[in-house]
């Protein structure tokens, strides 16, 4: 048990906010590429394009978020003496804010300027946006529309029981992976 407690210790004497947001973005770069190649109900090249897109966020964004964490730390001179417990304070809050600019700003930003180039070159035959539907999707559609004549039907006896539109939007939502 004193080994877990030295280690912890250890760990938590020396814990800076960027350590943590490495970690995080350095799992989120081999996880979710993963997850994304995995969709069985995605097209094959849908699901290429979304890894793809998913890793190149994370090499855009770990070095954008080291960065910023770096320089919000570089700053804490500015606002206290070095060696004080102000200074500790000021470089682990700058730290913090630097990566909070890097999350909200700056990687969303340096993604959407960098992607488009890049995904183009890496699957050029591939188009995201493309709006082909499916014709299962258009046929499912018409055979649930109701018609006039069935709007003017009186209602059963029972009226708890209502027929469940599965394609509605309420079942359609959520996470799929």
């Amino acid at each position: 048990m004193k080994f877990i407690t030295k280690l912890c210790e250890r760990l938590g004497e020396n814990n800076k906010p960027i350590y943590t947001v490495m970690a995080i973005a350095c799992g989120k770069g081999t996880v979710r590429p993963i997850l994304s190649i995995n969709k069985k109900k995605e097209a094959p090249d849908a699901r290429k394009y979304a890894a793809l897109r998913e890793l190149m966020t994370e090499f855009v964004g770990v070095p954008t978020t080291l960065a910023l964490g770096l320089i919000g730390e570089s700053l804490a001179g500015v606002l206290a003496k070095k060696g004080s417990v102000k200074y500790k304070n000021a470089n682990s809050v700058l730290s913090f804010l630097g990566i909070c600019c890097a999350a909200g700003y700056f990687v969303p930003k340096f993604c959407n300027l960098a992607m488009p180039p890049i995904m183009k070159k890496l699957m050029p035959n591939y188009d995201p946006n493309s709006t082909g539907t499916k014709p299962d999707v258009v046929k499912q559609n018409q055979s649930t529309a109701v018609l006039p004549q069935q709007l003017a039907k009186p209602r059963s006896v029972n009226s708890y029981v209502y027929r469940v539109n599965v394609n509605s939007p309420y079942f359609r939502a959520g996470m799929r992976v």
